[in-house]
């Protein structure tokens, strides 16, 4: 409002945020959500590079892992509101779970195939789920190519999305991501998206997000997070620091 009292125009801004599960009991929480979601943005697609409108908010709508109770209970919401979303698969795993999940579990082969909503791109989450600044290079290409190649295979069209599980890479992995055919990568760093850019930070949404809460998100007001992390471990170490000086410090007699 200060900035249209000053005949300024507002820059516009994008959020990117990603779902994981969506259950049952969920169903009528995304739907406010995503009510909410098209009340207050502009929905984008994840592969969008559309030059962004002064003024207005932009979201893109992601889902990580392609766990069953998304694909049943939130896909077809996102469906009846004409809001675009990028599933990321991991394509060693279909029909399986992971950590130790079992209360859901993801889709099968036949199951993403079936998937035939027409603003959904399916990306890659890897071929297993791991942490991939763990592994050695040649185990970490083999994960970022062969989920490309077999989701290639599976949906017959190339896939070119691509999500780092749990949010974890290095300036190597994105090299390498686009030496695997990836065209854009997603991460879980809390910030503005930036459509055409190639690494792309998101913010973690669920539906048992307070309504508050989902809207501050959706606004783009947890950006701030990754820095508030970065100072306060900064403010420790310089305490520690200090609190080391102090103990192995010559004590003065008192006088």
């Amino acid at each position: 409002m200060l900035l249209r009292f000053v005949g300024k125009y507002q820059p516009p801004t994008a959020v990117a945020i990603y779902y994981h599960h969506v259950l049952d009991e969920d169903r009528e929480a995304i739907k406010r959500q995503l009510d909410h979601l098209v009340r207050w943005t502009t929905p984008l697609p994840a592969h969008s590079s559309q030059p962004l409108q002064p003024g207005l908010r932009y979201s893109i709508v992601t889902a990580d892992d392609g766990w069953k109770s998304f694909a049943d209970n939130a896909i077809p919401e996102l469906q009846a509101r004409n809001i675009p979303v990028a599933l990321f698969a991991i394509s060693d795993r279909l029909g399986q779970s992971i950590n130790g999940i079992a209360f859901d579990r993801l889709i099968t082969r036949a199951e993403l195939q079936a998937l035939k909503y027409e603003m959904l791109t399916v990306g890659s989450h890897t071929a297993s789920h791991p942490n991939l600044p763990m592994l050695n290079e040649a185990q970490a290409f083999y994960e970022l190519r062969q989920s490309h190649d077999k989701l290639t295979d599976i949906l017959r069209e190339d896939i070119k999305l691509f999500s780092f599980p749990y949010g974890a890479y290095n300036q190597r992995l994105i090299s390498m991501c686009r030496e695997a055919g990836y065209e854009r990568v997603f991460t879980c760093m809390a910030e503005f998206a930036k459509p055409g850019a190639y690494l792309t930070g998101r913010v973690r949404v669920d539906p048992t997000d307070w309504p508050l809460e989902f809207h501050l998100k959706l606004m783009g007001a947890y950006r701030w997070v990754p820095a508030a992390i970065a100072l306060k471990r900064l403010i420790l170490s310089v305490i520690r620091g200090s609190a080391r000086v102090s103990k192995h410090s010559p004590q003065v007699p008192a006088s």
